[in-house]
């Protein structure tokens, strides 16, 4: 079954041969350790709540954008990530930022195949490509070029595997940004361009308002010596978010002052 999205070099050892990783899945079943170490800030395992599993429920009907005034920061904000969250398909690109240096950029989506239920790609600032799966009735997987041996199972997974191998990638900055974020204000309407997404999602351009203020934001990472997913908490850090009209989050940018941040472009699908 092949994996969608960037099709690397023919003799790139670490884009996934997933027949094959089957088989050691399957007569295997790899164990990673947890990933909690990092460099800077250490998570401890309470830290971060559970990550919810996906309800199996019907959806309500979105609220829509027009029930809440942009200038209601707080609940206008709540509503966008309520709205990424319930978007049919999903897509992002990101980038992150290591003492104001990029460290990475990578991409992540909904899956796109039947029994794919999420893909993500990263890239390090050195070039190491990173993989992570999560697969319906299977969990959460994950090959990278350097530190791991092949497709390896994560079971059981580490906090930051499940943050970083699922959906809450993507959905978890928002709700990060909604439960945390201190001084919220609405900046106004200004015009925002998407650059084409490293998923090849094309380029478009949105009418957004803007807010600011500062939140907890956490950074996914991968260690390359251990082969394991971390998360940094970064507290205190600003941020600035553009949500287009129709009230679906387009861009999240955020930075500490030792130069610490990301920058997600999101492609939601409008109802």
């Amino acid at each position: 079954m092949p994996f969608s999205g960037p099709e690397p070099a023919e003799d790139d050892p670490g884009r996934p041969n997933w027949p094959l990783a089957l088989i050691v899945v399957l007569t295997c079943l790899a164990v990673i350790a947890s990933g909690w170490i990092v460099a800077r800030l250490t998570l401890e395992d309470d830290t971060v709540a559970p990550l919810a599993e996906p309800s199996e429920q019907a959806r309500p009907p979105r609220e829509r954008s027009g029930s809440v005034d942009p200038d209601d920061a707080e609940a206008f904000v709540a509503l966008a990530a309520r709205g990424l969250r319930d978007a049919p398909s999903l897509s992002v690109s990101y980038t992150q930022r290591e003492e104001g240096e990029e460290a990475g950029r990578g991409w992540a989506r909904r899956g796109v195949e039947a029994d794919v239920v999420f893909e993500h790609h990263f890239t390090t600032a050195e070039g190491v490509e990173v993989y992570r799966y999560e697969l319906d009735d299977t969990g959460h997987l994950m090959t990278a070029e350097r530190g791991m041996t092949g497709m390896s199972l994560l079971n059981p997974p580490s906090e930051a595997d499940r943050r970083l191998c699922s959906i809450e990638f993507a959905l978890s900055p928002l709700n990060d940004l909604v439960d945390s974020a201190s001084g919220l204000v609405w900046e106004g309407r200004e015009e925002i361009t998407l650059p084409e997404g490293l998923d090849g999602s094309p380029e478009g351009s949105y009418t957004a308002y803007r807010y600011t203020g500062d939140f907890t934001a956490v950074m996914g990472g991968y260690e390359e010596e251990s082969g394991h997913n971390t998360l940094t908490v970064l507290p205190k850090t600003e941020f600035s978010l553009w949500i287009d009209e129709e009230g679906y989050p387009r861009r999240l940018e955020y930075d500490t002052e030792e130069g610490f941040g990301e920058t997600y472009d999101y492609r939601p699908t409008v109802d």
